[in-house]
């Protein structure tokens, strides 16, 4: 079949899918919410068949743009949504869901280069585990945890993860794999996708989710049983912290599982040395850095994903590229510099009577300190110097320098999530201009 052919069987589908469930949620017999998800299965259903139709990745681009533009249409074009468009935004929710569904396949159609096990299990957990946690979440959600679009059920989160259990269990047994490490293997993509969904807002786990899949198959699926149980072991662990660790802590429940999250995979990226810089971090928090007046804040998600940020860059490029260059020391950087930043503003909410050039010199010199001395006891000169270290702690001081002076509400801001994504990109060019020191020293 050629492509051309390929792409128009498939919006000729997805036009008659779309007719069909309209037509049966006239008839009263699907509501909002399950006439949403029936769509969302379908369309995922008839992706699963894309290996079969397409060779390239070409299509499936040209099929998700013409998707999004048409989904988009029927957002906003008045006839449209009449017509047919209620049956994706009868849902009073804010969502681009729809939107986001197209992009999530079209790039691990990509990643997966013609593997139709690599393509199909992201796509089966996009579209099975997905649906199953909203129905059951709705139907028989009743014990509630806080994200950032609201509140989500710890029922729909575990039908989340068991059917997305099915949805790589099932297909590694069925193609020939130890049926222990896939079941294993099932269990961390499934806990992991749990987590996935739960900490994502407005649709954003149609593309989180098939991709996180992607991932954890192509660096798990080589393991050992062994090796699997351990990762398992590990994953359960930290996901039964999160949700044990609820009462009188500085995060939310959306906030605590995203570090969850980071904290995996920063330990399956690298070992436990990945640990110690957000470590030093965390009880320095804690322990050595002042509380304001009303204590300390309440964080969200949005704190998470930018305190992770430069980590998260770092932990990428170790798995993608390990050994070429000491990722380690510029993931210490970039948490380095969150704590400079953090250690500076708390300084200057508990601190009043201090200048602004006493809250920075504190703030960096704790944080150059602790995480300096974690750093040399764990490389010990192996791959960092006394002088590349002196380098680029000085990096971390001129960035948190650069952050205190261009903020001029640091006690209180106006917007504290900009202020997140300020402190987040600070930290990157920190830790990345500390890595470019080393490679020229």
């Amino acid at each position: 079949m050629s492509p051309f052919a390929g792409i128009a069987l498939v919006l000729g589908a997805l036009g008659a899918l779309l007719a069909v469930v309209k037509a049966v949620q006239g008839r009263g017999v699907l509501g909002a919410e399950a006439a949403r998800k029936a769509v969302h299965v379908g369309m995922g259903s008839i992706c699963l068949a894309f290996p079969l139709l397409f060779k390239d990745a070409w299509p499936v681009w040209v099929l998700a743009g013409l998707a999004a533009a048409a989904l988009g249409a029927l957002r906003v074009v008045p006839v449209l949504r009449r017509a047919v468009g209620g049956v994706l935004h009868d849902v009073k929710r804010p969502s681009l869901g729809e939107m986001y569904f197209p992009a999530g396949v079209a790039v691990v159609f990509t990643l997966a280069r013609g593997d139709a096990l690599a393509f199909g299990v992201p796509v089966a957990l996009l579209t099975f585990a997905d649906a199953a946690g909203a129905l059951v979440g709705k139907r028989w959600g009743r014990i509630k945890y806080e994200t950032l679009e609201g509140r989500k059920s710890i029922e729909g989160s575990l039908a989340v993860g068991v059917t997305a259990w099915a949805c790589v269990a099932v297909p590694l047994m069925g193609t020939g794999h130890d049926w222990r490490a896939s079941a294993v293997l099932g269990a961390i993509i499934g806990i992991f996708g749990m987590m996935v969904e739960a900490i994502s807002w407005r649709g954003l786990d149609n593309v989180f989710l098939p991709l996180a899949a992607f991932a954890q198959l192509a660096v798990d699926l080589g393991l050992s049983l062994e090796s699997l149980m351990t990762r398992l072991a590990v994953l359960v662990a930290i996901t039964a912290a999160a949700w044990v660790w609820r009462r009188g802590t500085v995060a939310d429940d959306s906030a605590r599982l995203g570090a969850a999250l980071a904290l995996y995979f920063f330990w399956s990226v690298g070992g436990w040395p990945w640990l110690v810089a957000p470590a030093v971090l965390l009880a320095s928090y804690v322990r050595l850095m002042p509380a304001g007046a009303g204590g300390m804040p309440r964080h969200n998600l949005v704190a998470v994903i930018c305190v992770g940020s430069a980590g998260l860059v770092w932990a990428v490029a170790e798995a993608y590229a390990p050994g070429t260059q000491p990722w380690l020391w510029w993931f210490t950087l970039g948490v380095a510099t969150h704590q400079a930043v953090i250690a500076t503003v708390r300084f200057s909410q508990g601190r009043l009577e201090w200048s602004r050039t006493a809250w920075w010199a504190m703030g960096t010199a704790q944080a150059m300190a602790l995480q300096g001395a974690a750093f040399t006891l764990l490389d010990r000169g192996r791959t960092v110097s006394e002088v590349e270290l002196a380098a680029g702690m000085l990096c971390v001081g001129a960035a948190t320098a650069g952050f205190a002076a261009c903020e001029p509400k640091l006690q209180a801001p106006d917007d504290p999530s900009a202020r997140w994504w300020k402190q987040g990109v600070t930290a990157v060019v920190a830790s990345a201009a500390g890595g470019v020191i080393l490679i020229f020293l």
